[in-house]
């Protein structure tokens, strides 16, 4: 079924993102004595098991806002995710990485569509998820995408990573995967090191991209495949270098019904571009140049975060929240 999708979930302000937040759990029925020479209630109607975020007619779905117009790009996943469960899918309304972030580990969210390294925080944040399938960005290839080490072509002084050392550098934002964590794990491999005050923030990958080509605030950065990939064409950005991201997953909560999940990896896991359309779900021109379906993968395809983090803690304060 087609539904309305609303908006609204906000997190409750100043909700603090910590190891220490509660993971997700089903609420078991509570413990009742049973009457003399009978059954207790729980054991004539047992509790349902599992719990949403909401209620059991909806699903709260979230997304990145890692790119402007987001929510908007993602809505034929959501009305998917509403044809697959016959629920109600509403937006949790994301203003940033963090949100989501908090928004799984307080259990306000379902199913998130989400990057690498926001799993891994989420995680870290005490979040019970569980991936259902990782992006495709590329008809017939696994799930997977690129870091691209880009410059300004005015910087004719820049060939390899080396030479982004003693310069500003153009990072996404603090918590993205190929704009931060990747990038800075590569960095430190090339035994550069990025002061403070050369740590510069474009906050959405095409933004990032975009500042990059003016080369006003910085002429070296990093911005993921699809974005770069246009402007390298266009030759207003050239690339130095690019590294392989593992791929940015879809989850569910752990604590959802077992039902729920089982429908949820059913029909997403292993998915094509023709299974969102044999569902009545139209593409739109991002998912049709962007997304192939979502590939099985389970929560060791994201070790290579893991590691990442560990060597770069020093240097990327997310890998230590």
């Amino acid at each position: 079924m087609q539904t309305t999708l609303k908006r609204g979930l906000a997190l409750t302000a100043g909700l603090a993102l910590a190891f220490g937040l509660a993971a997700c759990s089903s609420t078991p029925a509570a413990e009742e004595t049973p009457a003399a020479g009978g059954e207790s209630p729980a054991a004539e109607a047992p509790a349902a098991e599992g719990t949403f975020a909401k209620d059991e007619n909806t699903i709260v779905f979230a997304t990145l806002p890692d790119h402007e117009g987001a929510d908007q790009d993602a809505q034929p996943i959501a009305d998917w995710i509403a044809e697959i469960t016959g629920k109600e899918v509403e937006f949790f309304e994301a203003t940033d990485y963090t949100a989501v972030v908090q928004g799984l580990a307080s259990d306000k969210i379902d199913v998130a569509q989400i990057s690498a390294f926001t799993y891994y925080q989420a995680q870290a944040a005490g979040a019970e998820i569980t991936p259902i399938g990782a992006q495709i960005t590329e008809e017939g290839a696994e799930p997977g995408y690129f870091s691209v080490a880009v410059k300004n072509p005015a910087a004719t002084d820049v060939t390899t990573l080396e030479d982004f050392a003693d310069q500003p550098v153009c990072f996404v934002n603090p918590t993205s995967t190929s704009g931060r964590a990747i990038p800075a794990g590569q960095l430190k491999a090339a035994g550069v090191e990025v002061s403070e005050e050369n740590t510069l923030y474009g906050e959405e990958h095409d933004l990032n991209a975009a500042k990059i080509a003016e080369g006003v605030d910085c002429q070296v950065g990093f911005v993921q495949d699809v974005d770069a990939d246009p402007l390298i064409e266009e030759g207003k950005l050239e690339e130095i270098d690019r590294f392989q991201v593992p791929a940015a997953p879809i989850v569910m909560q752990s604590a959802l019904p077992q039902d729920v999940q089982d429908t949820l990896v059913d029909a997403i896991a292993d998915s094509t571009q023709q299974d969102l359309t044999d569902a009545g779900v139209e593409l739109n021109d991002f998912l049709t140049e962007n997304w192939f379906g979502f590939g099985t993968v389970d929560d060791a395809y994201f070790d290579s975060i893991r590691t990442v983090c560990t060597e770069v803690a020093d240097i990327v304060e997310a890998c230590r929240a």
